[in-house]
């Protein structure tokens, strides 16, 4: 058997349904092979960064590992900035890239890269399979690793040479999932704790999203009464219109703040790692306040933070113990605490009317909200856009809030992409600033290739924004570099087969928007923004000498 023959065979056995790629002479061994398995779709993407965002994407549509498959060099450094954003944002993905012949290795060959050093700092495991024979033990492992514990990203690298050479391979299957179980003892110290706290809060990740939780935790929640917080870009963890839903911990959602690092006398973290975001720049928990930290992975416990109760133990099979429980008795003054909670959140994510020169985000947001069906996915892209989106959009299904925590351009499009054929019969919206749009839009043309249709809102305002605000509030009156003299991405949309409007007023938003979701085709929506209008809270000149949040 080939190699290259041999790695799809693993692929198949994995389960894999897509692999996102640019094709490349030193893996076409692999290609061939996966010609063998039809049910296994190979999309063929325009640029290697959105191949692996798309990889990255579908991981966080599916919570199954995403793959993709580039070639050596200079496909490897253009993949690696999903790489780094699937490491940051725990994501499972397994990147396979081509490598140049065994011998030729380590003679600065043609596009030859030490993936080890390259990788090693932004993958949770680089490996080169240097005996075709160690394909299966190897590939299984990489899939292993890939999903288990803190999910993250995988690379292997495929010697040209090794998928090529024809072997007696061995396959084998893949390695059944492990979950690791919790400590009675410990289940019962935290339900205990909880019981005797009077203001216990709830603060979930995306362990209990890979966990397939959601029905478990919103079971606990409601029997032990808990008011519940989603880590930061996590709001899909949880519906935001149940009752118990008290916000994500957004910098700028200041109650969500108080709620769990000032209010609460007893704070629970599951299936987070308490990343800068969510503790505002690493300001909390602060050295003595009472948490409980419980992971899947015992490096993720106290990683910033040390907790006074710490338990390792998968957020499903922690969440199925502790509900064996009996529930303590009904407390009105919690009941009423918790729907206060609900209220502020509700009361933080209404937008309210913000008339500007152009197209007021508040207004697109209320719009958006009376027209998105209930179940459709959303991704953005980096860029001062995404605060609307954040605070104001509501999630009452799981998986379908797709973002960077990362902060990293690009991912919008692809994202949504992969999103689209993952769940092809969810409406899948990306919201995109023109800078992103400009580094990856290009996938647009992917989406038309293989059916995949998406509704892509652009929002103008002609610069890098988010950058041009930190330029004003460090350096008043002095902005330099973040202009942009842009396209008409309306016609840019029907260039690629799309339904392309162009808004420029607050009522043609919604007829717009109407109109892409009866296209049956994509549909790219440029609306026109004023930069002044920089935040959700702020106008840029309002900003001017004063110190923002971030590192």
């Amino acid at each position: 058997m080939l190699g290259g023959h041999a790695v799809a065979q693993c692929l198949n056995n994995e389960g894999v349904k897509h692999i996102f790629s640019v094709p490349g002479e030193s893996y076409i061994a692999v290609v061939d092979g996966l010609v063998n398995f039809p049910a296994i779709k190979l999309i063929t993407n325009r640029q290697e960064g959105c191949a692996a965002f798309m990889a990255e994407g579908y991981a966080k549509a599916t919570r199954a590992p995403g793959v993709c498959i580039v070639t050596r060099g200079p496909g490897a450094t253009n993949a690696s900035i999903a790489v780094h954003s699937a490491k940051y944002d725990s994501a499972p993905m397994v990147l396979l890239v081509g490598q140049v012949s065994r011998n030729a290795r380590g003679r600065e060959a043609g596009q030859e890269i030490d993936y080890g050093q390259f990788f090693g700092s932004i993958a949770k495991w680089v490996i080169e399979i240097n005996d075709p024979k160690q394909i299966p033990r190897i590939m299984s492992r990489a899939f292993h690793i890939a999903r288990s514990g803190r999910p993250g990203p995988v690379v292997v690298a495929l010697p040209r040479d090794v998928t090529e050479s024809d072997s007696e391979i061995v396959m084998s299957e893949p390695i059944p999932s492990l979950t690791p179980n919790p400590d009675l003892a410990a289940v019962e110290t935290l339900v205990g704790r909880i019981n005797a706290a009077r203001k216990p809060v709830l603060l979930i990740g995306s362990g209990t999203q890979y966990a397939n939780a959601w029905k478990e935790v919103i079971a606990f929640a409601e029997k032990f009464q808990l008011p519940v917080l989603t880590s930061y870009k996590r709001q899909d963890a949880f519906p935001n219109n149940h009752p118990n839903y008290a916000g994500n911990m957004l910098t700028s959602n200041k109650h969500a703040q108080n709620l769990a690092y000032e209010e609460s006398d007893l704070l629970i973290v599951l299936g987070s790692r308490l990343n800068q975001q969510t503790t505002a720049g690493f300001t909390f928990p602060r050295p003595g306040k009472p948490f409980v930290h419980i992971d899947s992975d015992e490096e993720n416990i106290g990683q910033n933070s040390r907790p006074g109760v710490a338990i390792v133990a998968d957020a499903k099979q922690l969440l199925v113990s502790a509900l064996k429980h009996p529930a303590p008795r009904p407390n009105e003054n919690r009941a009423s605490w918790i729907a206060e909670q609900h209220a502020a959140q509700k009361e933080f994510c209404t937008p309210k009317e913000r008339p500007t020169p152009k197209v007021s985000m508040e207004r697109v947001m209320m719009d958006l909200k009376s027209a998105m069906p209930a179940d459709a996915i959303t991704t953005t892209d980096a860029g001062s856009f995404g605060q609307w989106q954040q605070r104001y959009l509501e999630f009452d299904h799981p998986n379908s809030y797709i973002s960077p925590t990362l902060g990293c351009m690009g991912p919008g499009v692809p994202s949504a992409v992969a999103a689209k054929l993952a769940h092809p019969q969810r409406t899948v919206i990306a919201h995109i600033g023109d800078g992103g749009f400009l580094m990856t839009g290009q996938e647009m043309a992917t989406a038309k290739q293989y059916n995949a249709p998406i509704i892509a809102i652009v929002y103008n305002n002609q610069g890098y924004n988010s950058i041009r605000m930190h330029q004003e509030a460090q350096y008043p009156g002095r902005q330099l570099g973040v202009a942009l003299d842009n396209p008409d991405f309306a016609l840019m949309g029907e260039s690629y087969g799309a339904l392309g409007v162009k808004v420029t007023r607050d009522d043609e938003f919604l007829p717009a928007f109407k109109k892409a979701l009866a296209a049956n085709r994509s549909a790219l929506i440029e609306v026109q923004t004023d930069y002044e209008y920089v935040t959700p809270n702020a106008r840029l000149s309002d900003l001017a000498g004063k110190k923002l949040a971030g590192d």
